[in-house]
């Protein structure tokens, strides 16, 4: 297995590529620079505006996602902590090696990968949908199994009628389960997109 060691596990990546992928400019739409994002949430085009727009997928439609995490030079810089006594991490790296939350101009593109890539994600859904919404229990993960989109823009494994129930009518299959989640590699997921 190719798992990289990390000396501080909040430095790492909210994605780690294994495999290149296919990557892609594209611009962060006005909710995404509100409000930020983490790395691997999915994204769709916007209609509309200027051409590359992206906000968070609904579950439908899918263009694929975003590699690196909002970076967050607030009042706290990367390295220090927050109110929760956790680090306070921006993006490790990004397109243009900077991604300011209120980016104006060029400042507000950012690195999409649309496939060809097998890669550990940090965020995926860990509860189960249940009558449309995530009280279902946890999700337990299988190899090979087909992984989707959810209504949130993350990874899920949810049965069709399950997602419909929450408003993804057109489930939009991006892999398989190549890892699951587990200590030895730091509970995080690995797909073959």
């Amino acid at each position: 297995m190719a798992f990289k060691v990390h000396a501080n596990l909040s430095e790492v990546g909210d994605v780690e590529l294994e495999f290149p992928g296919d990557r892609f400019p594209v611009i962060a739409g006005p909710i995404l620079l509100s409000t930020g994002w983490r790395g691997g949430l999915f994204v769709r085009y916007l209609t509309g505006g200027d051409d590359f727009t992206v906000e968070v997928s609904d579950g439908n439609q899918v263009a694929g996602f975003l590699l690196f995490q909002a970076e967050n030079y607030g009042t706290l810089q990367p390295g220090s902590f927050g109110s929760d006594g956790a680090p306070v991490v921006g993006s490790p790296e990004n397109w243009i090696s900077k991604q300011f939350l209120a980016g104006v101009g060029g400042q507000n593109v950012a690195t999409m990968v649309s496939g060809g890539t097998r890669a550990f994600f940090k965020v995926f859904e860990t509860v189960a949908l249940a009558g449309g919404t995530r009280s279902g229990g946890p999700i337990t993960w299988v190899l090979n199994q087909p992984v989707k989109i959810s209504e949130s823009g993350i990874l899920c494994n949810d049965s069709n009628g399950a997602l419909a129930l929450a408003g993804v009518t057109t489930p939009q299959v991006v892999g398989i389960v190549s890892a699951i989640p587990s200590a030895k590699n730091g509970f995080r997921l690995c797909i073959d997109m």
